[in-house]
């Protein structure tokens, strides 16, 4: 009787000290979830024109005083378009790619191409465009581009072949 008693208060001690233990936390999610930062969509205007090496280009400065030096060293800057001023054949209305965006199509008889880059300093972001045939004396201006950061601290290895979809869907992101 002894024995058995001694085993019943035994086994309770072991179940209110289980019962009592610190919950599991789960999944935490990737690291620095909690500090991806992005920004609205914006819409250039107006576009500074320039000519680098012969070739026209056009562009624009957004302040972003989240990008900053500390960023551009351990983070990373992820940079989006919806290029809506071409023909839907040329880039499909709903369609967002990640700068640089290189976009080869006939213009009359010849191809030509138009590269949108996203340059960074602390502070700003320049989209730039340039067309290999000067063909364009302005830029329309219904583009739209957004930028994420993401703080150093989260690997990037994963993100690497994500779509702009998949990068929403996982830092909560609004599209």
């Amino acid at each position: 009787m002894k024995h058995t008693l001694l085993v019943m208060i035994g086994f309770a001690w072991l179940l209110a000290g289980y019962s009592c233990k610190k919950g599991d936390q789960g999944d935490p999610g990737p690291a620095g979830t909690a500090n991806v930062t992005y920004s609205e969509w914006f819409t250039p205007t107006p576009y500074t024109r320039d000519t680098v090496f012969g070739t026209w280009g056009f562009y624009y400065n957004k302040a972003a005083p989240q990008i900053t030096q500390q960023v551009l060293d351990n983070g990373t800057v992820l940079t989006f378009g919806k290029l809506l001023g071409y023909v839907s054949d040329i880039w499909p209305r709903t369609q967002v790619s990640q700068l640089p965006i290189s976009i080869t199509y006939k213009f009359g008889a010849n191809p030509t191409l138009d590269v949108w880059s996203a340059l960074l300093s602390p502070g700003n972001l320049r989209i730039r465009l340039t067309n290999d045939r000067n063909a364009y004396s302005s830029v329309n201006s219904i583009h739209q581009f957004r930028y994420i950061i993401i703080p150093g601290g989260t690997s990037m290895a994963r993100q690497a072949n994500l779509s702009y979809h998949e990068i929403c869907k996982q830092y909560n992101i609004p599209e």
